[in-house]
């Protein structure tokens, strides 16, 4: 690939690489990053649409962490939450199995655990 400074590099299994999301630009490495926020004349902008809007401003949340994120940042409450997401995680990919492969007791039980990694 060839980089914004003109390098050439080429990268490999466990290397870092970021994406500048705006630009599309390929950095070499981990960048930091900050998290989102409501600053400058957007903040203005949406201080003063909060003003005159009459509807909710729902979130596309994916996991708790979003959803606390959107929260902070004005969203109102989550409109999409695309739960299996939350199930990709190793200590409950066992249920999602079990939901889908077990007998009917199997899956109601694990319908239960999963029910609970959901609130």
């Amino acid at each position: 690939i060839t980089l914004k400074d003109g390098r050439e590099m080429t990268f490999k299994e466990g290397d870092f690489l970021s994406l500048n999301g705006n630009t599309g630009e390929v950095l070499e490495g981990e960048q930091l990053v900050s998290p989102p926020a409501i600053t400058g004349d957007l903040k203005t902008f949406m201080d003063w649409v909060d003003k005159l809007r009459d509807i909710d401003v729902l979130a596309n949340a994916d996991t708790p962490v979003d959803a606390r994120e959107a929260r902070k940042n004005g969203a109102n409450g989550i409109g999409l939450c695309r739960t299996e997401h939350m199930f990709f995680l190793p200590e409950r990919i066992s249920q999602v199995r079990q939901l889908i492969l077990g007998n009917e007791k199997q899956s109601a039980a694990a319908l239960q655990e999963l029910l609970s990694f959901q609130r």
